[in-house]
Formats: C-alpha cells, structure tokens, sequence
C-alpha cells in the first residue's frame, strides 16, 4: 500500500436520484477524488467520487509510479551540486574498482548531457532557455549533440 488505511467519508444528495451512488464493501481497492483533512492529528478524506477498481494494473501502475518519483525525488537530493559531475576521484567508483569511462558523471548523464542540464537549471527567466540560446551558449558544439 501506499499509505496506511484511512476514512473516506462521501455525503449524498438523496434529493438528487441521478448520481452515481454505488455501495462500495470493505476491504475492496478503490480510486477517490477529493480533499485530504487531518483533524486531530487523524488524516481523513472527503470524497467528491469513489470508483472502485476493475483492473488491478491500474493498482500496479499507482505502485510503480510511485516508487518512481519517491527514487527520482531521493536522487535529485543526493546529487552533488545540481547534477554536475563528480570528477573528485575520475576512473574510480564509489566502490574502488575501475569503471571504463573516467570521466562519467555519477547521475548517469554525459558530460555534454550534464553542460546542457546545468545551463537549463542556471536559466533564471520562468519561461526557461530556449534552444537558441542554448546553440549561443554552446558554439563549440554542434546541433546535433545538443539535441
């Protein structure tokens, strides 16, 4: 599970007979659209729609994703200066063996990928750098390696 089992709680219309109000049984996977509360320390969700799963990929695909961006939220915290390559020990991993590619950034990136995310991520305008700014930037390179 993703989090520990909570209260749902739905109010009905009675006076409305078109909604869909279907009687969902304990212990059944279900999908909810609403706002989360926490009321005395004890979390609730009022529920605007409660659906209960028909296919349990879709219960797997929550899993997966979840577990995505919990990964992708450790590894962008464990990086080292906003994804610039670690070149304090080149050839040499974490573990001491020899690795193929000395100068290999340890967030899986080319160094020319590493140049293009660390200009992206410098950009200080909202909008972002355009890619004409980044040809600009980078002459020495041609267009197709930064693409």
């Amino acid at each position: 599970m993703t989090a520990s089992p909570m209260d749902v709680r739905q109010w009905v219309d009675t006076d409305d007979a078109s909604s869909e109000n279907t009687v969902v049984p304990p212990e059944t996977y279900v999908k909810v659209a609403g706002h989360l509360r926490s009321f005395q320390n004890k979390k609730s969700l009022v529920a605007f729609k409660i659906m209960p799963l028909e296919d349990m990929n879709e219960f797997t695909t929550h899993i997966l994703e979840v577990v995505n961006a919990h990964m992708m939220l450790t590894k962008s915290n464990s990086q080292p200066m906003a994804g610039r390559p670690s070149l304090s020990n080149p050839g040499m991993s974490d573990a001491g063996s020899f690795s193929g590619n000395s100068f290999m950034p340890s967030n899986g990136l080319t160094v020319v990928q590493n140049q293009v995310l660390s200009l992206i991520k410098a950009c200080p305008r909202p909008e972002g750098l355009n890619f004409q700014d980044l040809r600009n930037q980078l002459q020495h390179m041609p267009i197709a390696t930064i693409k």
